[in-house]
């Protein structure tokens, strides 16, 4: 008998010791993968670009053509704009002029090729993101095609610490093309007048208070999310986030969901339905744009644009939509893009965003609260996510809203998981609840906190969480219901927490 606590604490001390070696060996293994994943983004850099959707936007000509401008005709010459000013900008960013050839043709092909050598030289870049065309002049053989167009031009250039300059232009040009035995390519390129795109000044944000949930179906997470819309089953989760005295989501739009396509197409007719579900239960929405975000190269940036024309108008015709979420987690992305370069991608993207859809108020969701205060006077509330040590909740609350001045603060991801290995190692249930009802007591004075997530996943994917097996397995039970649909404690934790934050004073 009395070696029986002898042989359960040797047993209990092994299991600790089985976890830890397993902790190590997960580290090691996601160190790993963040190296292969480095090097994955330098080959992205090499690669031949796919073809991208036209960025070309059509107007009608402002005289009588002396060949028509058939709808073929638009999209392949559409598609051949759109194609030459991404190799040129791809052209800028390796200094490799060869692949220009294929694009450009005559004097436009000799000055595209100076400029982008020069470009490569000293780190300026000209980035076209769309045009809006008016038809000139069309050959009666269909030979020569002329057209005058307003485009959005960006012109930064950047060091390895910071933005030296950056403009976002309107151009007027004159642009000519030749149709060759290998298809339009530019012939010659003018520019006659530039205006500086500038945001109007923007009223301060009045929001609710906002107590959400980060959503996605328990069996249809990430990429399947769209793909796999089941309206029933969205209904029931809609009707489970209002029964725990929530009032706001958080869901994601993936731009490869959203392209411009029949499938794209379908997305935004379910996207539209989501926004009227949520809107039937008085829940605000929060739709995050850009997640898990390949590549910053700035010859995909006109396709970031596009995406944007697509999805904005849905979300500005939807009352649910209370703030658009512009990018998850940036600041994770700082060490394989580069900072400089981030940001220039997301000035970018703010600018854009408020030309196309100016009553829409932004955010960005930043991984740290240390991240919280960048680009902040040029948004309309400041998100960022708290996974750090529970102890220092309040102080990175009360910093962050010190640099806000006055602008909403939200919390859009907070989360514990109740993944238990042995002996409530490295968590439980129980403390799961406890551990979320007490970070939610330290951001009781944020405009919004967010809970990731609603349901645990059996299965999360690990483009989304990594290939670590232990990572995968912590990821798999950060929601308030398990894999069989019932409540965990955390549950009525978040409920009661939710209602007290909602309560009117």
């Amino acid at each position: 008998m009395t070696l029986r606590p002898r042989h359960g604490l040797l047993a209990a001390g092994f299991v600790v010791l089985a976890a830890t070696l397993l902790w190590l060996v997960a580290g090691a293994f996601v160190a790993a993968k963040d190296r292969t994943r480095e090097y994955r983004y330098l080959s992205e850099a090499l690669d031949p670009l796919f073809e991208p959707a036209s960025t070309v936007s059509w107007l009608p000509p402002e005289r009588p053509l002396t060949r028509s401008l058939s709808p073929t005709d638009e999209a392949l010459i559409g598609r051949a704009l759109t194609q030459a000013w991404r190799a040129f900008t791809a052209a800028q960013d390796t200094g490799e002029t060869m692949l220009l050839a294929e694009h450009f043709s005559g004097t436009a092909y000799d000055r595209a090729r100076i400029a982008s050598a020069q470009a490569a030289a000293d780190g300026s870049r000209m980035v076209v993101l769309d045009q809006t065309a008016h038809p000139r002049f069309h050959h009666l053989d269909g030979s020569i095609f002329q057209l005058s167009a307003s485009a959005t031009t960006l012109r930064y250039r950047l060091s390895e610490e910071a933005i030296l300059q950056f403009q976002l232009s309107r151009d007027e040009v004159t642009t000519t093309l030749t149709n060759e035995t290998t298809g339009w390519r530019i012939f010659s390129h003018e520019r006659h007048a530039s205006t500086p795109v500038t945001p109007a000044k923007r009223e301060p944000l009045i929001l609710p208070r906002l107590m959400g949930i980060n959503y996605y179906p328990a069996q249809t997470p990430w990429s399947r999310f769209w793909p796999e819309f089941d309206p029933s089953v969205i209904a029931a989760d809609l009707d489970l986030v209002t029964s725990l005295n929530a009032n706001a989501l958080r869901i994601f739009l993936p731009p490869a969901d959203f392209a411009d396509d029949p499938a794209g197409a379908d997305n935004l007719r379910k996207l539209n339905d989501f926004l009227r579900m949520a809107e039937d239960r008085d829940l605000s929405v929060i739709p995050t744009l850009f997640d898990m975000k390949s590549t910053y190269r700035p010859a995909h940036w006109a396709e970031d644009v596009a995406y944007l024309r697509r999805v904005l108008p849905v979300l500005d015709a939807s009352p649910a939509v209370v703030l658009v979420d512009l990018k998850n987690e940036p600041d994770l992305d700082h060490g394989t893009a580069g900072k400089p370069l981030v940001d220039a991608w997301l000035i970018t993207m703010i600018q854009m965003t408020r030309d196309i859809a100016p009553a829409l108020p932004l955010t960005i969701g930043w991984a740290t609260a240390e991240a919280a205060p960048d680009h902040a006077p040029l948004l309309d509330a400041i998100s960022y996510h708290d996974y750090a040590p529970a102890e220092g909740t309040a102080d990175r609350l009360a910093r962050v809203r010190e640099g806000a001045r006055g602008k909403p603060v939200l919390v859009t991801e907070i989360g514990v998981s109740s993944y238990t290995l042995a002996l409530r190692f490295p968590g439980s249930p129980a403390s799961q609840a406890g551990e979320l009802a007490d970070r939610m007591t330290a951001l009781g004075p944020a405009d919004g906190v967010f809970i990731w997530t609603l349901h645990d996943f059996p299965a999360p994917e690990a483009r989304a969480v990594g290939g670590s097996p232990w990572v995968r397995n912590l990821q798999s039970r950060f929601g308030l219901y398990d894999a069989t649909g019932a409540a965990k404690p955390a549950a009525a934790a978040v409920a009661a927490a939710f209602a007290d934050a909602t309560r009117p004073d």
